[in-house]
């Protein structure tokens, strides 16, 4: 069939054998264009790996700090879906794909979060002028139940601080004093002493480009935590005076020793524990202390109530707390009605009783109420 569109003709099949049917196609096609819809050839022609540099785009464009993690769904997509066209892929294929992936023991949030990566590669094509994509199919989600629940009580945070490297341990504390991220306390982006800590005022004063929702926070010191970073800022001074960055190693920034975390947990008996189990943790001493759920979302960087909610980790010993507290309340309430005077008060209502019985009218009538 052939059509114009800005003055230009073009060319592309109708996929059809009877010429009636192609008729039909081409109808449409031609409503669909003096609707101002474009719809180009190039449409069915467009692959996986065409739209992987508009997906790359949006996330500089945004500034979003997770492409890396966007490769790693990639590298799982391009094998299943590299040289199709992206017209061809259907629901069937995706939920041919997401059962694959479980063969390989792959987790759900996992697989999820793998076609939230195709999914948006989708949208962005949709949203190209003209578009690349005409029709975005269902994409099947799994259920996920990897919602953790770790946290550190107050002697389990010093055993492990106790254990662990000295460049380790100004992390550790910050996390768990603050809730912070580990991203907006170390690496490149970490907190730097010139930058983000103000010890005439005793706080952390993080900027909206270090924190993960664009917000920029304070975080007041005091204090075990001030002593802790009195300390880094002395040794710092003193060993390594061109250091900008708070955690360092040798007056190097690091990302992360995943190994060294592991070996300090093990050397105290903790397996299983988590950097970000620190960040729990930090929430649910600030919801224990009193701190209002407001101040605490600020504190942490929590920008939805849901997600805190999350964080705010109720353990068995808050469930005791809450029935020493409840059963402390009850026993401090006075009894204000003696055994006497409920006995005085049954006999008043059973000579009630009778007097109704006996004098319907006097209530009303209907003795047999």
């Amino acid at each position: 069939m052939k059509w114009y569109e800005d003055g230009k003709p073009f060319y592309q099949s109708t996929r059809k054998h009877k010429k009636s049917d192609a008729q039909k196609v081409l109808d449409q096609k031609m409503g669909r264009v003096a609707a101002g819809i474009h719809e180009t050839p190039r449409l069915d022609r467009v692959r996986f790996d065409d739209l992987i540099d508009d997906l790359k785009t949006e996330y500089a464009m945004k500034g979003r700090k997770t492409w890396e993690r966007r490769e790693q769904h990639l590298a799982h997509l391009k094998p299943v879906f590299g040289m199709m066209r992206m017209r061809s892929i259907t629901t069937e294929q995706l939920k041919a794909y997401t059962a694959k992936r479980l063969e390989e023991k792959a987790s759900p949030a996992t697989i999820n979060r793998e076609l939230d990566c195709l999914h948006r590669m989708f949208v962005l094509g949709q949203q190209q002028t003209p578009p690349q994509v005409a029709h975005i199919p269902h994409f099947p989600k799994l259920a996920e139940n990897n919602v953790r629940e770790g946290f550190f009580e107050h002697d389990e945070f010093l055993a492990l601080r106790g254990a662990a490297p000295d460049f380790l341990k100004v992390p550790l504390t910050i996390a768990y004093y603050t809730g912070m991220r580990l991203r907006e306390i170390i690496g490149l982006n970490g907190l730097r002493w010139e930058q983000h800590v103000d010890f005439r005022s005793n706080c952390l004063r993080l900027s909206a480009n270090q924190t993960k929702t664009r917000k920029p926070r304070i975080v007041y010191m005091d204090g075990d935590f001030l002593r802790v970073m009195l300390k880094a800022k002395e040794i710092r001074d003193r060993d390594f005076p061109e250091c900008p960055y708070v955690c360092h190693r040798n007056g190097k920034p690091f990302n992360w020793l995943r190994h060294i975390w592991l070996k300090a947990c093990d050397r105290i008996g903790l397996k299983g524990k988590t950097f970000h189990d620190l960040r729990r943790t930090g929430i649910r001493n600030l919801i224990r202390a009193g701190v209002p759920e407001t101040v605490a979302m600020r504190i942490s960087g929590h920008s939805t109530r849901s997600v805190f909610d999350r964080y705010n980790i109720t353990s068995e010993d808050d469930l005791k707390q809450a029935a020493t507290s409840l059963h402390t309340y009850l026993s401090a309430q006075k009894s204000t009605v003696t055994v006497a005077e409920m006995v005085a008060v049954v006999d008043h209502r059973e000579s009630q009783t009778q007097d109704i019985t006996r004098n319907p009218l006097k209530y009303g009538g209907g003795g047999e109420i």
